[in-house]
Protein backbone atom coordinates (compact mmCIF):
# COMPACT_ATOMS: atom_id res chain seq x y z
CA UNK A 1 0.00 0.00 0.00
CA UNK A 2 1.36 3.35 -1.01
CA UNK A 3 0.98 6.31 1.41
CA UNK A 4 0.13 9.60 -0.32
CA UNK A 5 2.97 12.11 -0.36
CA UNK A 6 0.98 14.77 1.52
CA UNK A 7 0.60 12.44 4.53
CA UNK A 8 4.25 11.50 4.39
CA UNK A 9 5.44 15.12 4.34
CA UNK A 10 2.98 16.41 6.97
CA UNK A 11 4.34 17.85 10.22
CA UNK A 12 2.45 15.58 12.63
CA UNK A 13 3.72 17.37 15.72
CA UNK A 14 2.16 20.61 14.47
CA UNK A 15 -1.08 18.86 13.51
CA UNK A 16 -1.41 17.33 17.00
CA UNK A 17 -0.31 20.51 18.79
CA UNK A 18 -2.99 22.68 17.11
CA UNK A 19 -6.06 21.08 18.80
CA UNK A 20 -4.23 20.91 22.14
CA UNK A 21 -3.38 24.63 21.90
CA UNK A 22 -6.97 25.43 20.90
CA UNK A 23 -8.23 23.49 23.94
CA UNK A 24 -5.87 25.33 26.28
CA UNK A 25 -6.92 28.68 24.78
CA UNK A 26 -10.61 27.75 25.21
CA UNK A 27 -10.13 26.81 28.87
CA UNK A 28 -8.15 30.01 29.60
CA UNK A 29 -10.79 32.18 27.89
CA UNK A 30 -13.58 30.49 29.86
CA UNK A 31 -11.81 30.95 33.19
CA UNK A 32 -10.87 34.58 32.40
CA UNK A 33 -14.36 35.65 31.24
CA UNK A 34 -15.63 36.77 34.69
CA UNK A 35 -12.61 39.05 35.10
CA UNK A 36 -13.09 40.66 31.67
CA UNK A 37 -16.68 41.84 32.13
CA UNK A 38 -17.47 45.51 32.55
CA UNK A 39 -19.70 44.97 35.60
CA UNK A 40 -20.09 41.89 37.75
CA UNK A 41 -23.45 40.47 38.79
CA UNK A 42 -22.71 41.54 42.37
CA UNK A 43 -22.07 45.16 41.35
CA UNK A 44 -25.36 45.19 39.41
CA UNK A 45 -27.48 43.61 42.15
CA UNK A 46 -25.91 44.97 45.36
CA UNK A 47 -27.17 48.59 45.14
CA UNK A 48 -30.79 47.43 44.97
CA UNK A 49 -30.64 44.87 47.79
CA UNK A 50 -30.81 45.67 51.51
CA UNK A 51 -27.98 44.35 53.67
CA UNK A 52 -28.73 41.16 55.65
CA UNK A 53 -32.39 41.09 54.66
CA UNK A 54 -34.11 38.84 52.13
CA UNK A 55 -35.96 40.62 49.33
CA UNK A 56 -38.37 39.10 46.83
CA UNK A 57 -37.51 40.27 43.31
CA UNK A 58 -40.40 41.46 41.19
CA UNK A 59 -41.23 39.69 37.96
CA UNK A 60 -39.62 41.74 35.22
CA UNK A 61 -40.55 42.11 31.59
CA UNK A 62 -38.39 40.36 29.00
CA UNK A 63 -35.30 42.45 28.39
CA UNK A 64 -35.63 44.27 31.74
CA UNK A 65 -34.17 41.55 33.96
CA UNK A 66 -31.69 42.66 36.66
CA UNK A 67 -29.12 40.29 35.14
CA UNK A 68 -28.78 38.91 31.64
CA UNK A 69 -29.83 35.29 31.13
CA UNK A 70 -32.04 35.12 34.23
CA UNK A 71 -34.46 32.29 33.76
CA UNK A 72 -37.96 33.57 32.89
CA UNK A 73 -39.57 30.48 34.42
CA UNK A 74 -38.29 31.18 37.94
CA UNK A 75 -38.92 33.57 40.83
CA UNK A 76 -36.10 34.84 43.01
CA UNK A 77 -35.50 36.12 46.53
CA UNK A 78 -32.08 37.59 47.25
CA UNK A 79 -30.13 38.83 50.25
CA UNK A 80 -26.94 40.87 50.13
CA UNK A 81 -25.02 39.78 53.21
CA UNK A 82 -22.12 41.34 55.08
CA UNK A 83 -20.56 39.54 58.04
CA UNK A 84 -18.44 42.51 59.20
CA UNK A 85 -20.77 43.08 62.17
CA UNK A 86 -21.19 39.41 63.02
CA UNK A 87 -22.51 36.12 61.65
CA UNK A 88 -25.49 36.07 59.30
CA UNK A 89 -28.06 33.28 59.60
CA UNK A 90 -29.78 32.12 56.42
CA UNK A 91 -32.74 29.77 56.62
CA UNK A 92 -35.37 28.49 54.23
CA UNK A 93 -37.59 25.48 53.77
CA UNK A 94 -37.49 24.35 50.16
CA UNK A 95 -40.74 22.59 49.15
CA UNK A 96 -40.75 18.97 47.99
CA UNK A 97 -40.69 19.98 44.35
CA UNK A 98 -38.06 20.11 41.63
CA UNK A 99 -36.47 23.45 40.79
CA UNK A 100 -36.01 24.99 44.25
CA UNK A 101 -32.44 26.01 45.10
CA UNK A 102 -30.55 28.08 47.66
CA UNK A 103 -27.14 29.39 46.64
CA UNK A 104 -24.51 31.54 48.37
CA UNK A 105 -22.40 33.53 45.90
CA UNK A 106 -19.31 35.71 46.50
CA UNK A 107 -18.85 39.13 44.87
CA UNK A 108 -16.43 37.48 42.44
CA UNK A 109 -19.18 35.10 41.29
CA UNK A 110 -17.96 31.94 43.02
CA UNK A 111 -20.65 29.62 44.39
CA UNK A 112 -19.52 28.75 47.91
CA UNK A 113 -22.68 26.87 48.89
CA UNK A 114 -25.58 25.44 46.92
CA UNK A 115 -28.42 23.11 47.78
CA UNK A 116 -31.47 21.91 45.91
CA UNK A 117 -34.82 20.53 46.97
CA UNK A 118 -35.72 16.88 46.70
CA UNK A 119 -39.12 15.69 45.45
CA UNK A 120 -39.85 13.35 48.36
CA UNK A 121 -39.85 15.77 51.32
CA UNK A 122 -39.34 19.42 52.28
CA UNK A 123 -35.69 20.44 52.48
CA UNK A 124 -34.90 22.62 55.51
CA UNK A 125 -31.79 24.73 54.98
CA UNK A 126 -29.99 26.51 57.82
CA UNK A 127 -26.65 28.18 57.12
CA UNK A 128 -24.54 30.49 59.29
CA UNK A 129 -22.23 32.77 57.32
CA UNK A 130 -19.24 33.65 59.48
CA UNK A 131 -16.53 36.25 58.82
CA UNK A 132 -13.58 33.83 59.01
CA UNK A 133 -12.61 30.26 59.79
CA UNK A 134 -11.48 31.27 63.28
CA UNK A 135 -14.85 32.64 64.45
CA UNK A 136 -16.13 30.95 67.61
CA UNK A 137 -19.90 30.65 67.65
CA UNK A 138 -20.20 29.34 71.17
CA UNK A 139 -20.31 25.95 72.81
CA UNK A 140 -22.59 23.51 71.03
CA UNK A 141 -25.55 21.99 72.89
CA UNK A 142 -23.92 18.57 72.53
CA UNK A 143 -20.79 19.82 74.33
CA UNK A 144 -23.02 21.01 77.20
CA UNK A 145 -24.70 17.60 77.42
CA UNK A 146 -27.96 18.64 75.76
CA UNK A 147 -29.31 16.46 72.97
CA UNK A 148 -30.15 18.39 69.82
CA UNK A 149 -33.35 17.40 68.03
CA UNK A 150 -32.71 19.46 64.90
CA UNK A 151 -29.88 19.59 62.40
CA UNK A 152 -27.32 22.23 63.43
CA UNK A 153 -26.71 25.04 60.94
CA UNK A 154 -23.85 24.67 58.49
CA UNK A 155 -21.12 27.29 59.09
CA UNK A 156 -19.66 28.86 55.93
CA UNK A 157 -16.76 31.32 55.87
CA UNK A 158 -17.66 34.40 53.80
CA UNK A 159 -17.37 38.14 54.38
CA UNK A 160 -19.90 39.39 51.83
CA UNK A 161 -21.91 38.22 48.87
CA UNK A 162 -25.45 37.39 47.81
CA UNK A 163 -27.78 34.58 48.88
CA UNK A 164 -30.18 33.53 46.11
CA UNK A 165 -33.32 31.46 46.68
CA UNK A 166 -34.81 30.32 43.38
CA UNK A 167 -38.24 28.81 42.92
CA UNK A 168 -39.95 27.58 39.75
CA UNK A 169 -42.67 29.81 38.30
CA UNK A 170 -45.32 27.31 37.26
CA UNK A 171 -47.97 29.83 36.36
CA UNK A 172 -50.64 31.97 37.94
CA UNK A 173 -52.27 29.23 40.03
CA UNK A 174 -48.99 28.47 41.86
CA UNK A 175 -47.84 32.08 42.22
CA UNK A 176 -49.13 32.59 45.77
CA UNK A 177 -47.43 29.40 47.02
CA UNK A 178 -44.10 30.29 45.37
CA UNK A 179 -44.21 33.85 46.73
CA UNK A 180 -45.02 32.58 50.25
CA UNK A 181 -42.05 30.20 50.28
CA UNK A 182 -39.72 32.92 48.98
CA UNK A 183 -41.01 35.44 51.55
CA UNK A 184 -40.50 32.89 54.35
CA UNK A 185 -36.78 32.62 53.54
CA UNK A 186 -34.75 34.49 56.16
CA UNK A 187 -31.40 36.27 56.14
CA UNK A 188 -30.68 37.91 59.49
CA UNK A 189 -27.58 39.31 61.16
CA UNK A 190 -26.69 38.42 64.71
CA UNK A 191 -24.02 39.70 67.04
CA UNK A 192 -20.90 37.81 68.05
Amino acid sequence: MKVPRILKDANWQLILAAPVAAGILHICATLAAPYLTAASAYSRLAPGLPVNSMQLLNVSAPGAEPLPFMSPDARYAMCRFNTAGGPVTVSAILPPDLGWTLTVVTPQGDNIYATASVPSRPTPVSVVLVPSDEAFLGVTPEARGIARDVQPPTPISATRGIVVVRGPDKGFSYQRHVDTVLKDARCTARSF
